[in-house]
């Protein structure tokens, strides 16, 4: 059951990393939209502060996910990544 649990936080980890995906295509294009050279560089550095904004928050989610469900390779991939956590 433990196993079954960690899979489907995996699976849930994964497609709200396909959504933040679709979201990088979306805000692209509305970038590819702007009507101003202001506008553009405005959007764009808001682009990418979320950007590694959602980077750092997936990879924490990943972090809790390995943590609550005790799968220690991914764990020790999690602390490596960010080692304040340790």
């Amino acid at each position: 059951m433990r196993k079954l649990l960690l899979g489907m936080g995996y699976l849930t980890w994964f497609c709200c990393n396909l959504a933040v995906l679709y979201g990088i295509g979306w805000g692209a294009f509305k970038l590819l939209e702007s009507e101003s050279v202001g506008g553009f560089i405005l959007k764009l550095a808001g682009g990418m502060i979320m950007l590694m904004l959602l980077i750092i928050l997936s990879g924490l989610c990943l972090g809790i996910i390995a943590a609550f469900f005790g799968d220690e390779k991914t764990e020790d991939k999690v602390i490596k990544w960010f080692p304040f956590i340790d």
